[in-house]
């Protein structure tokens, strides 16, 4: 090649790269964003760069999605190629730096509706760092992470030291049968965790406020048992959406319940481990999950 030739050639950057990747796989530009952790005009600013730089057209855009054209699919098996390649190049000099196990600690409510997009994109972009995850109750979580037997956790925000910053907020709700009937002057039948629970004291609490009659149903310590309860009709349970599914209903209005307040979910982190990019990853990643669960 003469170096005529070699000046013409343009290089493409690894990031723009994985922003049309993402567009290609179906996110939208929104989405892409987030993902990233750029604005959407910067992501729209990356494909025209991209485009510009290959002299074509690779984005199909209609009001309602986006599409590859023939010259977008022709790159898309290139663009797979060369960010596995990349990734592959820099994991070959992290592997020995990041090697020990992270530990990580979540409820079950964001075990079962949050964790497994988190989980799937962690094993893509961190495949070095072995995963040790913790399903358990926010008093059990915090303890685990203040004693140092995990190294950080996600549960509902409390006044502890450990608790380093707010992920997110989302309303409690009363969960119930889809289609359950409740006369408003019966007693509540109450699907709760033992104490101590901060949705067992808002129930009880709430439904105390409003002078309504309750009992209960069913305690249990396990979120698959209450859920299992409600979905028969035993009694309502107070969570939050990330718990409703097929047979289940925010039952609130029908059944006339008392409003309910927000859930907070906090970020702890033991105050003795040392800054690890692993453990920061991981939990890049619950944040932008949380942008679309929630």
């Amino acid at each position: 090649m003469s170096n005529s030739q070699f000046m013409l050639i343009r290089n493409i950057d690894i990031g723009v790269l994985r922003s049309f990747l993402l567009i290609a796989e179906g996110r939208s530009f929104a989405q892409a964003s987030a993902i990233i952790g750029r604005s959407p005009s910067a992501v729209t600013l990356q494909i025209q760069r991209l485009e510009e730089d290959l002299g074509t057209q690779l984005l199909r855009r209609s009001n309602r999605e986006v599409g590859l054209t023939l010259a977008g699919e022709r790159l898309l098996g290139f663009a797979r190629r060369l960010v596995q390649i990349n990734d592959e190049a820099v994991l070959a000099f992290r592997a020995g730096v990041e090697a020990k196990p992270l530990r990580f600690g979540a409820t079950q409510d964001l075990a079962d509706a949050v964790l497994p997009e988190v989980l799937r994109r962690f094993s893509l972009e961190r495949p070095e760092v072995e995963l040790t995850l913790r399903i358990d109750r926010s008093t059990s979580l915090i303890e685990a992470v203040k004693t140092g037997e995990i190294d950080a956790a996600i549960a509902i925000r409390r006044d502890d030291p450990l608790n380093r910053a707010p992920l997110a907020e989302m309303p409690m709700v009363w969960i119930g049968q889809d289609g359950m009937n409740l006369p408003v002057d019966r007693t509540v039948p109450l699907v709760l965790f033992d104490a101590p629970c901060s949705f067992r004291s808002a129930a009880i609490d709430a439904l105390a406020a409003a002078g309504r009659p309750y009992r209960m149903a069913l305690t249990s310590p396990s979120l698959t048992g209450l859920k299992s309860a409600v979905a028969v009709g035993l009694g309502v349970t107070v969570r939050t959406r990330l718990l409703l599914g097929p047979g289940l209903a925010d039952v609130r209005a029908g059944l006339g319940l008392p409003a309910l307040p927000d859930m907070a979910l906090s970020l702890y982190i033991n105050p003795k481990s040392d800054p690890w990019p692993a453990r920061d990853d991981f939990i890049a990643l619950c944040r932008q999950a949380f942008r679309f669960a929630l």
